[in-house]
């Protein structure tokens, strides 16, 4: 059973999420109990946009503070839609093939696209396209990758803005998986979605779930994910429910051994998201064992928020302390989470990881984590 504050904060996110009425009116502590849970599963824009649209009544301060934070995240995403364009700029006037992922490209099928709490901008190129683009940005914004890349990405910042410019999209531990994985996605055809009247290339629908799934699934089995994500993937399901391939899909899933933890992501949008049960993409089991897997999950969700940022002290003085801090804490989860995708997670602990230890010993410890 969920003490108030959580069932008023998922009351509000389930009202915005699915523009369903809401009667409702917060003292001050319940206010900032909800917004303290919001800031952390980075829903503030979204739980603001209920509290307003459903006209629930809130004291003066709470009144606000609550549109000052709408009004920061609706400039942050303006900022950013604004950097994503002028991107997309450089990747036409270049002759640049390059894919955006998460972000803006999600965020636009939101209610108010301006309410979701925006991040980085990720983008992927193949090695035909990355020293192009990476000429092209620095000709014309001035700026270059920081420092050597993590395993996925290149960093760069323009404008205040963080760009993760991806040589690789997806790492597995597995290396059947990853064998998989490239193997879809060298097929990708992609889509396109508009973002303030710009074509921003991006995954198709299936795809675009199965990657997006993938990402939330990552985050929760090292470290931690928020609501965020698992927002994300409810909008991409309702959004895109009569277009998505189900059975190209689930073959996906299954040949990445991922489907049981599809399954139970599922069941979290329905249970504690409130989707309607008709945008899932297979029956869903409500018995004992589902229930209690899908506590497993919420229960990582609720306690590190988004990315497990909130759950555990990530101020350490050396980098090497953080990454064995880390590592206990993702061989606690591995343990949770085994049977859910076990191949990854064996391949996490018996390659990945001393992999890593071995790059921490030689005092390479750019990307490991």
């Amino acid at each position: 059973m969920q003490s108030p504050p959580y069932s008023l904060f998922l009351s509000l996110l389930k009202s915005e999420l699915w523009q369903t009425p809401l009667e409702l009116s917060l003292t001050h502590t319940e206010f900032l109990s909800v917004y303290e849970l919001a800031s952390k599963q980075t829903m503030l824009g979204v739980i603001a946009d209920s509290l307003i649209r459903n006209n629930v009544h809130l004291e003066r301060e709470d009144v606000l503070k609550l549109l000052a934070i709408r009004s920061r995240i609706a400039a942050s995403n303006k900022a950013v839609n604004k950097e994503l364009v002028s991107l997309c700029g450089i990747f036409d006037d270049n002759g640049i093939n390059a894919i955006v992922v998460k972000g803006q490209t999600i965020g636009r099928y939101y209610p108010n696209p301006l309410a979701r709490t925006p991040g980085d901008i990720d983008f992927y190129c193949d090695k035909d396209n990355l020293l192009k683009v990476m000429s092209a940005l620095e000709r014309t914004w001035g700026v270059h990758t920081e420092g050597k890349p993590t395993e996925q990405h290149y960093d760069l910042v323009h404008n205040s803005i963080i760009l993760e410019l991806h040589h690789c999209l997806m790492r597995f531990a597995s290396v059947k998986s990853q064998k998989i994985w490239n193997e879809i996605f060298q097929s990708l055809t992609p889509t396109y979605v508009e973002v303030d009247g710009c074509s921003v290339p991006t995954l198709e629908p299936t795809l675009n779930v199965l990657y997006t799934f993938l990402h939330l699934y990552h985050h929760l089995i090292e470290l931690g994910v928020g609501l965020r994500q698992f927002s994300d993937v409810a909008i991409l399901l309702k959004t895109h429910h009569d277009v998505i391939d189900k059975k190209q899909l689930y073959d996906w899933l299954d040949a990445l051994d991922f489907r049981k933890a599809f399954e139970a992501v599922q069941l979290i949008l329905v249970k504690v998201l409130g989707m309607d049960e008709k945008y899932v993409l297979s029956p869903l089991s409500f018995d004992r064992e589902s229930l209690q897997a899908m506590n497993q999950f919420m229960d990582v969700v609720w306690f590190g928020g988004n990315f497990g940022f909130h759950g555990h002290n990530r101020s350490f003085r050396f980098k090497a302390q953080y990454f064995l801090v880390t590592t206990y804490r993702k061989l606690q989860l591995y343990y949770r989470f085994y049977r859910f995708s076990p191949r990854e997670i064996k391949a996490s602990v018996f390659s990945s990881i001393p992999r890593k230890a071995l790059l921490a010993l030689k005092g390479d410890l750019n990307g490991i984590t």
